[in-house]
């Protein structure tokens, strides 16, 4: 090469009419596949999906008091609104999961609000309360209970496991 320095440019070869950069092949002469490429980045892009999906519904079973989400079943849901019937003013749901209690109290003529520590499910109950038209009275955050005031409210509904027997007997005293 005369004058110009630099790297020459690829060799081409002709392999089955077609033809290759010759960098692209492997030690061995055959033409290197990014199947392995591809398939690494489909299972790595898997193992972070199933991740973030997951890990919200695993993390509270590693605190110190487990908090599982148990969905509510239609006669539960059939018991709370009974209970609420003769009842009026704002409601609000500590842990309301998918929001069956929240979305059936403000079909009642609630303004519900429930607090949720699993990002997931507020998602899916505020899709919910869209579908089932009540979003405007159904409202859904996420937050840990213990970091919100509930004194605007004038129905408090704790529904869950028996670990969360002290958290009633607590806010029963209160009202």
């Amino acid at each position: 090469m005369e004058g110009g320095g630099g790297a020459p440019p690829a060799v081409l070869e002709e392999n089955e009419s077609r033809c290759v950069p010759a960098a692209s092949r492997g030690a061995d002469g055959s033409k290197r596949s990014s199947w392995g490429f591809l398939f690494t980045g489909i299972v790595g892009g898997t193992l972070v999906a199933v991740y973030a999906v997951a890990t919200p519904f695993l993390t509270p079973a590693l605190r110190k008091i487990c908090l599982p989400f148990v969905p509510a079943t239609t006669k539960q849901i059939e018991n709370v609104v009974k209970m609420l019937h003769c009842r009026t003013g704002s409601l609000v749901d500590i842990g309301s999961g998918d929001g069956r209690i929240v979305i059936a109290a403000a079909k009642a003529g609630f303004r519900a609000v429930g607090y949720e520590l699993n990002p997931w499910l507020v998602w899916y109950s505020r899709y919910r309360a869209w579908r089932e038209g009540v979003q405007d009275s159904a409202q859904f955050y996420i937050s840990d209970l213990w970091k919100v005031t509930f004194s605007q409210y004038s129905n408090i509904i704790v529904f869950g496991v028996p670990q969360m027997e002290f958290i009633i007997v607590d806010f029963m005293q209160v009202s």
